[in-house]
C-alpha cells in the first residue's frame, strides 16, 4: 500500500502533498478568486479622507509629542482623537 504522505500547514492543517500541477483553466480561477476577495476587502474599508485647518502651534506640538512617542504625528492624532470619543461615546451614548 503507497502511504501518502502527510504535511502540517498551520493555518491549513493537515494537506495532502502531491506531485499535482494545476491546469491553466485552474490557475486562472485561483486568480479570479483571489482579485475578486482582495477587491471586496476594499470595497469593506472605505476610507474616507478628512480635512480640517489647525494652528501651526497645535501642528507643533502634536509633532514633538509623537516623536516622543515613536510615531508619526498622523498617527498620533488619529489615536488620540479616537481615543477622546469612544470616551466621549461611553460617557454621552
Amino acid at each position: 500500500m503507497n502511504k501518502k504522505k502527510l504535511e502540517n500547514i498551520p493555518t491549513v492543517g493537515l494537506a495532502e502533498v502531491s506531485d499535482y500541477t494545476p491546469t491553466q483553466k485552474e490557475v486562472n480561477l485561483i486568480q479570479n478568486f483571489e482579485n475578486q476577495a482582495e477587491q471586496d476587502i476594499e470595497d469593506i474599508k472605505q476610507n474616507i479622507n478628512v480635512n480640517f485647518r489647525w494652528s501651526e502651534f497645535e501642528i507643533k506640538r502634536a509633532k514633538k509629542i509623537a516623536k516622543k512617542m515613536g510615531m508619526p504625528y498622523q498617527t498620533y492624532l488619529k489615536a488620540t482623537l479616537k481615543q477622546a470619543m469612544d470616551r466621549d461615546e461611553k460617557k454621552y451614548m
